[in-house]
């Protein structure tokens, strides 16, 4: 498979063309069940299923004891009509299991952590009423859940001094970042975020896949950190976006 490439396809055509244990790491921002015009689906059970199905093949392209890193958030429903109330779907929680029945292991979840200001305002009924039971905080973070493909040894034996991390890293699973205001995309992923992940879980020379590739933040990242990146991205014009924000940088 040519490697620094752009895939104009479904992400499920990119990945049968790989051998299996060729990727280093994955980085990716999956589409948020019906978050987003480009996201709808019929049922949660439907976007959870296409979901297991992507990442099951993922798994078998990963190379054992290397990471698979998801950002995900819960989802909030807005209520349809005045009669009916709000609900938030907890797709964290639902990427967890699902994971593990694939056969990665779950390592550790990270907490991002965004400005209160630029997020939805949640919070304005309540400020002016306070009552209790209606009180709903402004939602600041989303999740980054790293998982490990299973593999028959220790770790160790993937590690090594290659392109060490430096001294300034996050020593919290609590990572404050403002999100990104560029509007290539609707869910931009941030470029610090992209850069911690791929620093902490991957060498020089790795090979570093995104089967959602949005503005195509992973690959930008990765040239910037001497890594090989792989992006799938099923919409023509966000391909377009992700080479001119390649050859801009």
């Amino acid at each position: 498979m040519e490697l620094n490439k752009i895939y104009n396809e479904n992400c499920l055509r990119t990945i049968e063309r790989m051998e299996d244990d060729f990727l280093d790491l994955v980085v990716t921002s999956p589409p948020y069940y019906n978050a987003k015009k480009y996201s709808q689906y019929e049922s949660v059970s439907k976007y959870m299923a296409e979901m297991k199905n992507i990442f099951y093949r993922i798994n078998k392209k990963v190379k054992p004891s290397r990471m698979c890193v998801i950002n995900i958030s819960p989802v909030l429903v807005p209520r349809e009509k005045r009669s009916m109330q709000s609900y938030r779907i907890p797709l964290p929680f639902y990427y967890v299991p699902m994971m593990e029945k694939i056969g990665f292991e779950f390592l550790e979840d990270i907490i991002w952590v965004k400005p209160d200001g630029s997020v939805p305002n949640r919070n304005g009924g309540f400020f002016r009423n306070r009552k209790p039971v209606a009180y709903k905080p402004n939602i600041v973070t989303e999740y980054i859940l790293v998982f490990k493909k299973k593999a028959d040894f220790l770790i160790d034996k993937v590690l090594s001094n290659n392109s060490l991390v430096e001294d300034d890293y996050e020593r919290t699973n609590v990572w404050e970042i403002r999100p990104e205001t560029r509007g290539l995309h609707p869910a931009p992923f941030p470029e610090k975020l992209a850069d911690n992940i791929i620093k902490y879980y991957s060498y020089e020379n790795d090979i570093v896949y995104d089967p959602f590739g949005g503005s195509g933040t992973t690959a930008k990242v990765a040239i910037e950190n001497n890594r090989n990146y792989i992006v799938s991205e099923i919409s023509q014009d966000y391909c377009d976006i992700i080479k001119n924000r390649i050859k801009e940088d």
